[in-house]
This record gives C-alpha cells, sequence and structure tokens, in this order.
C-alpha cells in the first residue's frame, strides 16, 4: 500500500536535521525541509528562489571541500563531510552533510539527496580535550566517549611508542553487536586477534587516521562471533601532549541497509536514510481514530512484541509515570484547545525493560483544509544520560562548595591561633629591642624579631593563596604613576641587595604612558615577588627590571614587565613545579634559602586572574629572567606609590614614642587573652602614661563594664569565649540608643581573613586592627578616635 505524501512530508519536516535535494550538476536546489531556517535564519523559501545561494554561506576556508564530495560522488555516488557555515545572524556553526547520487530514470536526470546535521554543541567536548591535565583526557575518552549510552559500536585504541595498538575499551553497544566481551580482547592487538593478513589492514587504518590528523571514515566486514557484518567505521586520533597517544572508532552496523539496498525505491531511500541518521524517536498519532505511528528505534525501546503500526493512543498513556499522568493530560488538553502548531514538554515514561526515564517530545500539530487538528507528529528523546550528567555536576558542584567552605573556616581559625602567640613574641620583642640592652641580648631579640615577621609573612601568603583559591579575591582599579610604583617597589629591596653587593637597575620604556589604571597593591605584590626572589637567589651580579610597550591600541597600551637577574637559575626540566603549591623547583634549595615555595604560586594566580601569565627563561648557573604582560588603560593622572600605600621611612619605636601625658581618656580593653593584655598595657602606657584603662575578658563582662561607666574607646577582640566581640558590640550599639552618645570601638583580631573585616564593621565597630600588633598602628588608631579635642 503507498505511503500518504503528505504523511512522509510532515514527518520529514518535523525533524532537526535538514533534508535537501540538489540538481546535479548544476548544484542548483530543488527541495529543503523547513528546518533549515532554524540552522541558517533563512526558510526554504529563500533557497528555493535563490538556487546556489547555499555555498555563500559556506565558511570561506571550507569552500574547498565542495570539490572533495564531488570527487567522492562521481567515484562512490556518495559522500560526507564537515565543515563551517555562516549564518544570517554571522554566525559559525559547524554541520556535517551527508547524501548520495539518485538517477531519475523517468527523464535521466541526477540529484544528490541527502541531510545536514548542525554538530556544534559537539564543539565542547573537543575544546575539553585541549586540556593539559592527562586524567581529564582519560576521563573524558573513556567516561564521556565510549560509554555514553551510544547506539554505535565504539572502541578505544592506544597507541604505543613502539607503534603497537592495543585495544583498551569496547562499548555495550560493541559487545551486543558482535558477540565479543571486552575482557576477551582487552590489552591485545589487531594482530594477536586476526592474524598478520587481516590485522595488518586494520593497523593501517589507525595509521592514516594518525596520518590525516583528523577522523577519517571507510567500509569494512568481519566475521563475528555474532555473525558476519558490514561496519560504517570512523577512527578519530586524540592528541595528548603533542602526541597521538589514543584512537576513537565508531563503527555502525549496515548489513541490512546493504543486503536491502539494490530492492529499495528512490524515494525509500530517502526515507530509510533520514530516519537512520536520527538518534531520536518518531511518532504520527492521528487525533481521528486515536492510533499512533511509531519508529523502529523508538518502538525497539518503550515498545511491546506487536508492530509499531495503528497503536491504540491508550498505550501511550499507560507507558506515562503515575506522577506526570495527570498534568500531562491536562497540558495536551490545553495546547490541542489552542491555536499552537509546535510545543514541546519533559515528562518520565516507562521502557520495555521497566525502567523509567525522562522523554523530552518536540511536537507539531497539522490541521486540515477546514483548520481541523487531523495530526499529531513528532520526536522523542531519552534524557537520561543528560539528567545523570546534571545530577552528577550538581552533586559535584555542592561537594567542591561545602569543601571551600570547610577550608576557608579552617585557615580563618588557623590564621586567628598562630597570630595570637606571634602578637606576643612581635610585641615584646619589639618592646625589648628599644629597652636597654647588651649588644648580644639586642642581636638575639632581632633575630627573634626576624623570625616572627617571617613566620607572619608565611601566615599572609597562606591566606593570599586561599583568597585565589576560592573565588574571594577582589581587583581595585586606581589611576596609578606606573613609573613611580615599578621604581618605588624596587627601592624596597635597596638595603637586602647593597647587603650582598648586588646591583639594582631599571630600564624604562621612554613611549611608555606615566599613569594608568591598575591595583597598585597586586602589582606591587607581582614585582616584590619577583624582585625579591632575584635578589634572594644573586650572590653576585645584578638583578634589573625592565618594562617595554609591546603595542598600542587607542586608550589602552600592552606592557611587557620583565625581571631578571644573574643569580643560579633553574632547571627548567622542573621548571613546571614552580607554579606549584608549597612547592621548589629543587627541594635543597628550601634548606639553603628557604621560604614556603607559596611566592611564585601566588604571583601567576594573581596574573591569571588578569589575563596573563608568568614566563620563565633560565639556565643553571647563568640566572633567570621572568615576564608577564598586562593591557593597561592609560591615564591622563593618577596617584604616586607614596599617597597610595603611605611609603614612609620606618620608624624606632623609641623615636615614636614621645609621651603624650595630655591624653587621660578612659580605654576598655576586651580580650580574653592575659599576654595579648599585658601587651596593650605595655604599649598604650609607654606613649600615654595618664591613659585610665579597665579590662574585660569576655563579651559579658564588656557589657557590665559599659553600663558601670562608658568609655571613651574599646578595643574589642573578636574571638572570645562565652561571648565573642562581634556579638558585644551588637549588644552595646542596644544600649547606646538611649544615651545618644557613640563610643568608638576598634576591633582586634588574629584572623586576617577577607571576611573578618567586613563583618566587623556589619556588626557595629568603627576600625580594625590586627594581631600581631604593629605599635605605630596601633598609636595612630588611638590618636585618630581620641583626638585631643576629646580628652
Amino acid at each position: 500500500m503507498p505511503t500518504d505524501p503528505s504523511l512522509e512530508i510532515q514527518i520529514l519536516s518535523d525533524f532537526e536535521d535538514i533534508v535537501f535535494s540538489i540538481g546535479y550538476p548544476k548544484l542548483e536546489i530543488l527541495y529543503t525541509s523547513r528546518s533549515i531556517q532554524t540552522l541558517t535564519g533563512y526558510d526554504s523559501q529563500y533557497f528555493l528562489e535563490n538556487k546556489t545561494s547555499w555555498q555563500k554561506f559556506i565558511y570561506k576556508e571550507d569552500r574547498n571541500l565542495i570539490k572533495h564530495a564531488l570527487i567522492a560522488i562521481q567515484n562512490n555516488q556518495k559522500f560526507r563531510l564537515r565543515l563551517r557555515i555562516i549564518t544570517k545572524n554571522q554566525n559559525i556553526k559547524y554541520i556535517e552533510c551527508r547524501g548520495r547520487l539518485i538517477h531519475n530514470q523517468s527523464n535521466g536526470s541526477y540529484r544528490i539527496d541527502g541531510i545536514v546535521t548542525d554538530i556544534s554543541d559537539l564543539l565542547p567536548l573537543y575544546h575539553l580535550f585541549q586540556d593539559e591535565s592527562v586524567d581529564i583526557k582519560h576521563l573524558l575518552i573513556e567516561n564521556n566517549m565510549i560509554f555514553n549510552g551510544s547506539q554505535d559500536s565504539m572502541f578505544l585504541i592506544e597507541v604505543k611508542d613502539d607503534d603497537q595498538y592495543v585495544i583498551r575499551r569496547i562499548n555495550l553497544a560493541y559487545e551486543r553487536s558482535t558477540g565479543i566481551k571486552l575482557s576477551m580482547i582487552q590489552g591485545k592487538t589487531p594482530i594477536e586477534l586476526l592474524g598478520e593478513e587481516l590485522g595488518g589492514t586494520v593497523i593501517n587504518n589507525f595509521k592514516k587516521a594518525i596520518q590525516s590528523k583528523k577522523t577519517i571514515s571507510y567500509e569494512e566486514s568481519f566475521t563475528m562471533p555474532a555473525g558476519t557484518k558490514i561496519w560504517i567505521t570512523e577512527l578519530t586520533p586524540i592528541e595528548v601532549e603533542g602526541k597521538y597517544k589514543y584512537i576513537v572508532g565508531a563503527s555502525k552496523d549496515i548489513t541490512e541497509q546493504k543486503l536491502a539496498e539494490n530492492a529499495l525505491k528512490e524515494y525509500n531511500e530517502r526515507y530509510a536514510l533520514i530516519l537512520e541518521a536520527s538518534s531520536d524517536g518518531w511518532f504520527d498519532w492521528d487525533l481521528v481514530n486515536n492510533t499512533v505511528i511509531y519508529s523502529r528505534r523508538w518502538w525497539l525501546e518503550f515498545g511491546n512484541d506487536e508492530k509499531p503500526e495503528n497503536v491504540p493512543i491508550d498505550y501511550w498513556q499507560s507507558l506515562i509515570h503515575p506522577d506526570d499522568v495527570g498534568w500531562v493530560s491536562e497540558f495536551l488538553e490545553t495546547i490541542l484547545a489552542s491555536q499552537r502548531e509546535t510545543f514541546e514538554f519533559t515528562f518520565q515514561m516507562k521502557k520495555r525493560k521497566g525502567n523509567f526515564v525522562h522523554v523530552l517530545s518536540k511536537c507539531y500539530i497539522q490541521r486540515d483544509a477546514s483548520g481541523n487538528k487531523i495530526r499529531l507528529l513528532g520526536s522523542n528523546t531519552d534524557l537520561t544520560e543528560t539528567k545523570k550528567i546534571e545530577y552528577t555536576l550538581r552533586y559535584a558542584k555542592e561537594l567542591a562548595e561545602a569543601a571551600n567552605i570547610a577550608k576557608g573556616n579552617f585557615l580563618a581559625n588557623m590564621s586567628h591561633e598562630i597570630r595570637t602567640p606571634l602578637n606576643g613574641i612581635i610585641g615584646f620583642t619589639e618592646l625589648l629591642l628599644n629597652s636597654p640592652l647588651q649588644e648580644e641580648q639586642k642581636e638575639y631579640l632581632k633575630n627573634i624579631f626576624f623570625s616572627g615577621k617571617s613566620l607572619l609573612e608565611l601566615v599572609n601568603q597562606i591566606l593570599d593563596f586561599s583568597k585565589i583559591d576560592s573565588g574571594k579575591l577582589e581587583f581595585e582599579s586606581i589611576n596609578t604613576n606606573l613609573i613611580d610604583l615599578v621604581q618605588s617597589t624596587l627601592d624596597l629591596f635597596q638595603v637586602s641587595a647593597a647587603s650582598k653587593g648586588i646591583a639594582l637597575h631599571i630600564q624604562i620604556d621612554p613611549n611608555l604612558p606615566k599613569y594608568v589604571s591598575l591595583d597598585p597593591l597586586r602589582i606591587r605584590q607581582i614585582l616584590s615577588n619577583l624582585i625579591g626572589n632575584a635578589v634572594k637567589f644573586t650572590h653576585e651580579g645584578s638583578v634589573k627590571v625592565s618594562l617595554q610597550q609591546i603595542e598600542r591600541n587607542g586608550d589602552y597600551v600592552t606592557i611587557s614587565f620583565e625581571v631578571s637577574d644573574t643569580g643560579i637559575g633553574i632547571d627548567m626540566n622542573v621548571g613546571s613545579r614552580l607554579f606549584d603549591s608549597f612547592s621548589q623547583a629543587d627541594t635543597s634549595i628550601t634548606r639553603k634559602y628557604g621560604g614556603s615555595g607559596l611566592g611564585l604560586t601566588i604571583t601567576n594566580e594573581l596574573l591569571l586572574k588578569m589575563n596573563s601569565k608568568l614566563t620563565i627563561q633560565s639556565e643553571l648557573g647563568k640566572g633567570s629572567q621572568f615576564s608577564f604582560p598586562l593591557t593597561l588603560e592609560v591615564k591622563s593622572s593618577g596617584e604616586n606609590a607614596s599617597s597610595i600605600f603611605d611609603d614612609k621611612p620606618s620608624q624606632n619605636l623609641e623615636t615614636n614614642l614621645v609621651q603624650i601625658p595630655e591624653i587621660q581618656s578612659d580605654i576598655l580593653i576586651v580580650e580574653d587573652n592575659d599576654l595579648n593584655r599585658k601587651l596593650l598595657t605595655k604599649l598604650l602606657q609607654k606613649k600615654y602614661p595618664n591613659l585610665k584603662l579597665r579590662y574585660a575578658i569576655d563579651g559579658i563582662e564588656a557589657l557590665a563594664q559599659f553600663q558601670i561607666k562608658v568609655p571613651d574607646l574599646i578595643i574589642m577582640d573578636l574571638q572570645m569565649p562565652i561571648m565573642d566581640g562581634y556579638t558585644a558590640t551588637i549588644e552595646i550599639r542596644k544600649l547606646e540608643n538611649k544615651l545618644n552618645k557613640k563610643t568608638p570601638i576598634v576591633a582586634l583580631t588574629a584572623g586576617a581573613f577577607y571576611a573578618v573585616k567586613d563583618s566587623a564593621m556589619e556588626s557595629g565597630m568603627d576600625d580594625f586592627l590586627t594581631k600581631p600588633i604593629s605599635a605605630s598602628h596601633l598609636y595612630a588608631t588611638v590618636e585618630k578616635w581620641l583626638r585631643l579635642g576629646r580628652v
């Protein structure tokens, strides 16, 4: 019985893939399905009116591929190629085009019939293959490509350095199609499995794929336990670290198609090609008779042993999950009562095996000449694998976020615990250094003081690393005098370089703009890390900082920053370890020179956040060169480093200790650590001998002291037992609502984590001091809030 032409046209038009027919050899469009508008932005009528315009849509560099397709048609009467096109919106899409040459015996003419598939969504997988992590490549190759539910028989071949080709994986479709189990062939070579002659043919195909550096396709036939079959096989070489180390193969069983090929009529050939090429199942619901015709692919997954034709609609309804039956029925009733032509929805259906899966149905409603709905056609897509991936990604994201929060809290607590004893060590050492001492005693104390400072620097580096790792690091944009910033940063190392007899040089391109917009704190941090390392690892010679303009484009300039030295150099065979956390190129360097190994890690991570990257050139015994480019916005004016960083010569504590007896204010110190209370007392009484000090060891006592007498200033620790400083501040602010007076509260904490300061200010505090306590910062803060006019 002949097929209804209107039914066939509706089925063809509903597919996302594009069906086309082109005259041969003039290559003029004869027919194209309406889905071409989704791909190109132009409807099928446009192409019928502009019959050769389709060639203009092909990406210019890919147009030569048409010649290869024509050669393939002349030789084999069919072709298959992948190329790029330019859409109406000037977007680039990747397509796969397949077709065959058809002879119309009625008039002796020829045409090319085929389909076009949008494969742009496959590109992210290709880009993931470029990742430098071998583990990620293995994961993608084995899981995403082989075990991703493909209907094709797929296999993975490992290419050994000795030109051996070893079978590593096959998928379930391969096992079902061939009767071969993975355990039977895993780890074996084609020669071991097929013998010298047939195995040699297979290996030659592997070599052709690697030589072509792209996917190749060919037909082959093998006798397998499940029988002799004919396959179309595609081989794709996978590059890992500059070498093709894997080959991914996909074989489609075309045995039945080959056997029936000569018996198929002209139109049935095209129809079979379209249905076989689609990975979705299709259906045709006769709304008048309430019967459905299903595609073979869908029926194998969801049907029964009956034929997939004229199936009552009740059968489909019986497969819907009980949770979805109600809303699906209401949804379809609403749609069918409306004037909509197309729609889609997702629901759960039961497969032949009894398990429920998520299915996406895309539908089209056909009407007769009177506008009555007569047919609902569409496609079904099994979303099982998509849902699994979504769940896995969501779960992994939740785990990663929880781990980041836990890590952040851990570092904040560790910071507090380390800084608390450091506060006592550095603070009392500084006091002792400014008291009468013998030279030998003073030397010992200096060593203690600088050791404490080194430990504090390590804590700061770990916290910086945590900020970058958690994505909490923020950058400022400040109009800055670039030359002054670089010169002032280099000046910080003049003393340490002079003590080693090392010359410091600076070379500035005269074409550079004077002012640019950047984050001066982070640029100084990057340059300080590089200059500090250069000075540390150089025993004689010099260290040079160079700035060179690479290009200028309007208001933006690209500058190359370079720090070079004549030091010990780096073995570049292990140079990549320089950017590993807590690692150095040579572990013996740690013993000889010290350091955490975090400096360059932080430097490179900061540059990556600025869309740059650190480059290294070095040779053992001859020195090193570190460089990075930055694109910055040019400004007409800006601040100098001295005003940004308040760069002033460091003063001796004795010089800073000019007593101010006029300050007789009442200060409440809230601190649970006895050592810190004593240190604060000593520092304050040395500078302000007439100061009145009161103490509380937790928030409860602080509230009691506040209610006895309101102090002029409160220095409040944040982490305390019973009641912490945040809560105590909130309660004090509540009490002040009745007093019409606000007492300054200065936070004092060992937790220099990124969220601590914000939390302190949100609770109602006015200022912030971190441990170890800097005497100069303490005095400046006290005098800021206890101005002479208030004493």
